[in-house]
């Protein structure tokens, strides 16, 4: 990063420090109950209009604490905490049955936030959830079944670890074209794995799964790094008796748009076979793992509808809107890495701004046939 990008975004966290601490960002909150920027106005002082309806933000998270696996990720529990009393404090909160619900409705009732987690860190039950009890968070955590029925962390976790253990200061792959990397430090090592696991999401996955395996040959991964980072099955039902939903995951945490249509259906139907199995109750929700566009594609909502789900959850970025497309529902990961002022700042500018559900007829007519029963 260079040092006038570091000085710039010093600059602006400096900011939204004395905008939180003045009590500003809480104006803009109420600011954007009732007003919204017009698209592509690029913040200028008269691009704002009347909201035109309510918008509805999901948080995205995956584990809740600093050390293990998932060596990507890190969210102190303090600042998870700060985050949950924030939102409870300044938002309307709801469980994502809710929001599904009042996306439907001819009437909803106001912006609201909703909390979810990825994959089944083990760690959702040690720290997340005494923290989501205590200011009366409703939640859902999409679990991948496979880990969860194994205890083995999923391919992508092996690959940061991997990496993190590799003997000499560089690495060579070829994952269709060759890459070499520079591991002379924990953060090339980090960038490294992230940018391996880049390259292996755009292969099929018959492919990846082998070069996965390639990856690992002749390297003894730490038998303590993988061990108990996933949650068990009797962790999973205590959090559903405390009030905590579940949805899936897939199976394996594939790249849904790399499968087969045929193994596409075996993992979203298998996954939601056994999570209703094991927790005795109808599997609603879905979310894609990776979640972006790419990671996506367009031919999952078809196979979602006729397994019986009535949502789908990505990580595209954004608010969702009344009559939008709940197989497509937007999801924001700004917990990490970020100051409660910041965390507050961003999710504000989400309300405040004014997206397009961008409904097509082909996403109606799948949003019919998964309606809130």
């Amino acid at each position: 990063m260079s040092d006038e990008t570091t000085n710039k975004f010093r600059w602006r966290g400096a900011m939204v420090s004395v905008l939180h601490h003045s009590g500003g960002i809480h104006a803009l909150e109420k600011f954007s109950r009732f007003y919204e920027r017009r698209p592509n106005s690029n913040w200028n002082p008269f691009g704002w209009r009347r909201a035109a309806c309510a918008k509805y933000v999901i948080l995205c998270y995956h584990r809740v604490g600093t050390e293990g696996i998932p060596l990507y990720c890190k969210l102190a529990a303090q600042a998870f905490e700060a985050q949950m009393r924030y939102i409870r404090e300044h938002y309307r909160i709801v469980s994502l049955e809710d929001l599904c619900c009042e996306m439907g409705s001819v009437a909803p009732t106001g912006h609201a936030v909703a909390v979810t987690f990825d994959d089944g860190y083990r760690d959702l039950y040690t720290t997340a959830l005494p923290i989501l009890q205590r200011y009366r968070i409703p939640a859902t955590i999409f679990l991948t079944v496979r880990a969860i029925e194994t205890g083995e962390v999923a391919w992508y976790d092996r690959v940061f670890l991997a990496l993190r253990e590799w003997p000499a200061e560089s690495i060579d792959v070829d994952l269709g074209r060759p890459l070499h990397f520079h591991l002379g430090s924990p953060a090339e090592r980090l960038r490294a794995a992230q940018q391996i696991v880049l390259a292996l999401r755009k292969l099929p996955d018959e492919q990846r799964r082998s070069h996965c395996v390639a990856l690992e040959n002749g390297l003894i991964l730490p038998p303590a790094a993988l061990s108990e980072r996933m949650l068990t099955w009797d962790q999973v039902r205590e959090m559903q008796e405390a009030g905590i939903c579940f949805g899936s995951h897939t199976v394996t945490h594939p790249v849904v748009s790399r499968m087969a249509p045929d193994v596409l259906e075996a993992e979203l139907q298998g996954s939601k076979r056994v999570l209703e199995e094991k927790l005795g109750t109808p599997i609603l929700d879905f979310a894609y793992p990776f979640g972006q566009p790419a990671d996506c594609g367009t031919n999952a909502t078809p196979t979602l509808v006729s397994c019986g789900y009535r949502s789908a959850a990505t990580t595209s970025q954004g608010a969702n809107l009344p009559g939008g497309n709940r197989f497509a529902l937007r999801r924001v990961q700004i917990g990490e890495g970020s100051s409660l002022a910041m965390f507050a700042f961003r999710l504000n500018q989400f309300f405040l701004s004014g997206t397009d559900s961008g409904l097509g007829e082909s996403s109606r007519m799948f949003y019919a046939a998964g309606r809130c029963s």
